[in-house]
């Protein structure tokens, strides 16, 4: 049980938008960006006031309404793992897909601050590159390609 205690200590799990340094996709055919997920997060997570960008937190505001159900399955999976039922990264895993899910679950059906009009019509607009779609729910905030949604995962990784 002490070794199994001790691995879990070395243990962290990191949930969000990995900076990969990748590009997004563009969604228009001549148009292209040089902004990442984990960029496009921060802008909306935060807000950028200056640009007319509000803050739509979706990953801080999720993991403070999720805090007490967090905190309860955590206490299950660590007693399992302790008791050698499942693995210490099995229990990380566990709590990082029910994260994960739920921050996704709130970029899908979250209450935020509108999209200015200018916002939807550009988001409704018909994409010219027929490889490229709009996501179905495009005129939500937050949602456009489906791109900054798909990209929130969690890694298990050591201290």
């Amino acid at each position: 049980m002490i070794k199994r205690a001790e691995r879990l200590n070395r243990m962290q799990l990191v949930v969000g938008i990995p900076s990969d340094g990748k590009p997004r996709k563009s969604s228009e055919e001549d148009t292209s960006t040089d902004i990442t997920n984990a960029e496009l997060g921060v802008i909306h997570e935060f807000g950028v006031p200056e640009k007319g960008i509000p803050e739509r937190s979706f990953m801080r505001s999720t993991a403070s309404e999720e805090t007490d159900n967090l905190g309860r399955l955590a206490k299950i999976q660590i007693a399992e793992c302790l008791k050698g039922e499942i693995s210490t990264h099995d229990a990380f895993a566990t709590v990082g897909a029910y994260l994960q899910g739920k921050i996704v679950e709130k970029i899908t059906d979250g209450e935020f601050q509108p999209n200015t009009p200018e916002t939807l019509k550009r988001k409704l607009t018909p994409v010219k590159n027929k490889k490229k779609k709009r996501a179905k729910d495009a005129d939500k905030p937050l949602i456009d390609t489906g791109q900054l949604r798909a990209s929130i995962t969690y890694e298990v990784r050591e201290k």
